[in-house]
């Protein structure tokens, strides 16, 4: 990995560690305080956070407690990319995932073929954020605002993305989803599947890209739940090189997902980069055009974050592209994932980032053009990207 992606990103090292049966939470504790002491990207605030924090586990027996008061200690760092997370986690999979090169971990776990967003507003329930595209979900009439009830109808316990289904691969279920609020439950029946998450990211964007027509024009969609990576960058340039290269505009959808975008991502719309029409021996020509010279727009919401919002705000300032939605979440500094003793994973923020001088931690990217998400129960439209289209239309 070239040292400007780690800086960018959610980033690196680790190695694997075994899973501990009997978990020595006062030990464990002990690590997370050295850690951030050693490693957080303010030294001096680490050291006091060490300090006011020593011992913080010492009576503490029980991993739900563990996790609680971890995750409340770190929150006091009020830092992005600084998060304490356990197997039962959502975002503990997809950290294997991004970053499985370097923690040499198995990062396969139960999906649905969904992404889903919990509404602390609506009790903590869980609503579909996005179907991806040849996943599980795809073609069930499950879609975006759905509220998830429950699996299995499983004593009326809530839904949950990680615990709901677990060891339940290749085998059917039936979920209960509710798509107005207040109104009747339906049950939808499928089949979970253990998949690489990044996997599953990667097949959503090449297989989601679409063309929508309106008004005589063409605007190219792509959904990146992911930039991590040069897959992801990649397989768009791919897409804008065939398939959608016949486009008038491109919307490019940076919504809710991970960052890692890498700077040079940025190149794959600047006009600089020139054209090359090459010609063979026999007269044949081709065309090679590495950047998109047409319009785009950019689709954020309070979920974008880290690389995605790097790239919105470069392609915002340098006017190649037009950002439509929410202010983005401000999570960019650098962050480095790392197993624990027991593979929980405390992901802690290792170096501070300014884009060309500006830093866009807490503040984020404010939109061009403001569009509210209106997720819950929005039974499959999407407002932020009908503003979007609209916006390539002049």
């Amino acid at each position: 990995m070239k040292p400007t992606t780690a800086v960018l990103a959610l980033f690196l090292i680790s190695s694997g560690a075994a899973v501990a049966q009997d978990v020595d939470f006062p030990a464990l504790g002990r690590e997370v305080v050295g850690l951030v002491r050693d490693r957080f990207l303010d030294e001096a605030k680490g050291k006091q956070w060490a300090e006011a924090h020593a011992g913080y586990a010492d009576a503490i027996r029980d991993p739900a407690a563990f996790r609680n008061a971890t995750r409340s200690a770190l929150a006091e760092l009020a830092t992005s990319h600084t998060l304490y997370y356990t197997p039962d986690d959502p975002g503990y999979f997809d950290l294997l995932a991004i970053f499985e090169s370097f923690m040499h971990r198995d990062p396969k776990t139960e999906s649905l073929g969904l992404a889903t967003v919990e509404s602390m507003e609506r009790d903590g329930s869980w609503f579909v954020a996005r179907v991806f595209a040849g996943g599980a979900a795809e073609g069930s009439g499950i879609r975006r605002g759905d509220r998830l009830v429950s699996l299995d109808g499983l004593d009326g316990q809530p839904f949950h993305p990680v615990l709901s289904l677990k060891g339940k691969a290749g085998r059917a279920v039936d979920l209960q989803v509710q798509s107005q609020s207040g109104g009747d439950l339906r049950t939808v029946r499928l089949t979970p599947r253990l998949v690489n998450p990044k996997q599953e990211w990667l097949e959503d964007e090449r297989k989601a890209a679409r063309m929508i027509e309106k008004n005589g024009k063409r605007i190219a969609y792509v959904p990146l739940w992911s930039c991590a990576g040069a897959e992801h960058q990649e397989l768009l340039e791919d897409l804008l090189q065939g398939d959608l290269a016949g486009a008038d505009a491109l919307a490019i959808d940076f919504r809710g997902g991970w960052g890692g975008c890498n700077p040079g991502f940025v190149s794959l719309f600047d006009p600089a980069v020139p054209d090359l029409k090459q010609t063979g021996r026999k007269g044949e020509v081709t065309t090679f055009a590495p950047a998109w010279r047409k319009p785009v727009a950019v689709i954020v919401d309070r979920g974008t974050r880290s690389g995605k919002e790097v790239v919105a705000r470069s392609l915002q300032k340098h006017r190649r592209a037009v950002v439509v939605g929410e202010r983005t979440a401000g999570a960019v500094v650098a962050g480095q994932p790392l197993l624990l003793k027991d593979c929980s994973l405390l992901f802690l923020a290792v170096l501070d980032v300014r884009v060309d001088g500006e830093r866009l931690e807490v503040t984020g990217v404010t939109p061009d053009i403001e569009a509210p998400s209106s997720l819950h129960f929005a039974e499959g439209r999407d407002a932020q990207l009908e503003s979007a289209v609209s916006a390539m239309l002049f």
